[in-house]
């Protein structure tokens, strides 16, 4: 079953009244063209406010939460980092990867500098629950560019996370970004991916609790590896891929709970030192929208 909600701002889902397939559906779809969306700041407007979200699968109820989602579908992968690559030069390594399986590759909008993404379709065999999701994500992630940048929130967070619709906006029409599909193979098959991978045991309310208090805990631990990591990071910044490091360093910081001119401080060096520094406005919406999209995380998984 297909279920849509419009903008992030609700949680309120509409069932679709089609006879096709999930698949058939998602493939039937056609692109949004939406040219004015030429900003991080009007992609993240029109992400909250306007644009069509998918969910395919099965709920109970169409208030979207964790509890009311029983099954999915299809995974959607997203891609957010191609190591410079442009897009079709990655719908190209993505086409070569996924050659023996069905799969939907198509532009749609973040919140990043472009406004836009790639976001990657895969139909399954079968429905799939929240434990078998992760599976199906970490198997497709090996199979890529392992220098690629994969967005773990689109199967690694919360169960009934949403995925965007396909959407042409400014920077993807300039630049041709165009959906891709390989329909002639069969589905990704949950049995071929159970015989790759070790059993997967889903953990008991006990095991889960006290998982949880384990971490706890031995918390100090990765925390210290974190702030590490991070500010070795700010220190030898990169002169490609720009965009990328300094979303991914701000993520961090903004872990380690530091406040935003503290922030804004630490990037501006590490920026200053490199060899290929962004423009001081980039880089200051690149802030912005990572800690924008960090705050409404925050907000909808609690």
């Amino acid at each position: 079953m297909i279920y849509l909600q419009k903008g992030l701002k609700n949680s309120h889902l509409t069932k679709q009244p089609t006879e096709l397939s999930d698949w058939d559906w998602l493939k039937s779809y056609q692109p949004l063209e939406r040219t004015e969306i030429n900003s991080s700041d009007l992609a993240h407007n029109y992400k909250e406010n306007k644009a069509a979200f998918v969910l395919a699968g099965q709920m109970a109820t169409l208030t979207r939460n964790d509890t009311n989602l029983t099954k999915r579908s299809i995974l959607f992968f997203d891609i957010d980092g191609t190591d410079g690559d442009d897009y079709q030069t990655a719908v190209s390594s993505v086409q070569s990867a996924l050659a023996k399986i069905a799969y939907l590759i198509y532009p749609t909008v973040s919140n990043g500098y472009k406004g836009t993404r790639l976001r990657l379709a895969v139909p399954i065999d079968s429905t799939f629950d929240a434990a078998q999701r992760i599976q199906i994500g970490d198997y497709l992630r090996q199979l890529l560019p392992n220098n690629w940048q994969t967005d773990l929130t689109s199967y690694g967070s919360h169960w009934s996370q949403l995925a965007g619709l396909p959407v042409l906006n400014a920077y993807s029409v300039m630049h041709k970004c165009k959906l891709a599909m390989n329909d002639a193979e069969s589905f990704l098959g949950l049995a071929q991916i159970k015989s790759s991978q070790a059993p997967m045991i889903k953990p008991q309310r006990k095991e889960l609790k006290d998982l949880a208090e384990s971490k706890v805990r031995n918390d100090r631990e990765p925390w210290q590896d974190l702030v590490n990591r991070a500010m070795a990071q700010s220190i030898n910044p990169p002169s490609h891929g720009r965009h990328i490091f300094y979303s991914s360093l701000i993520g961090s910081l903004l872990l380690m709970k530091l406040d935003q001119p503290v922030i804004k401080t630490l990037i501006t060096w590490s920026n200053q030192h490199s060899d290929n520094p962004l423009p001081e406005s980039e880089l200051y919406r690149t802030i912005d929208s990572v800690s924008r999209t960090a705050a409404r995380k925050e907000r909808v998984n609690g």
